[in-house]
């Protein structure tokens, strides 16, 4: 199995369940996706930035096409499955 945003794949690869959308939301959408893109997702988005249609994050394809994320998948596309990558989370940068 291969994670849809970075499209790599291994027997080191851990994939993990992102929520799309709210689970508050009627129809939670979930997408499985590596640990190192769901930690990048999640440290450069606040809560409150995924959770805005306005924005376009609760689609795998309005990830791709985010200028922050796609900075950040050309880094995670050059390691290997199962490599650790440290990431601030978006709390500790809005706190700075």
């Amino acid at each position: 199995m291969s994670c849809p945003l970075c499209r790599r794949e291994g027997s080191g690869l851990v994939l993990e369940r992102h929520h799309l959308r709210t689970k508050r939301a009627d129809k939670a959408l979930t997408e499985k996706i590596c640990k190192e893109c769901h930690k990048t997702i999640h440290g450069l988005f606040t809560h409150q930035e995924l959770r805005d249609p306005g924005h376009g994050l609760d689609t795998i394809e309005g990830l791709l096409v985010d200028e922050r994320f796609a900075r950040a998948l050309k880094h995670i596309r050059k390691l290997p499955a199962g490599a650790f990558m440290r990431m601030k989370q978006a709390k500790e940068r809005r706190n700075r």
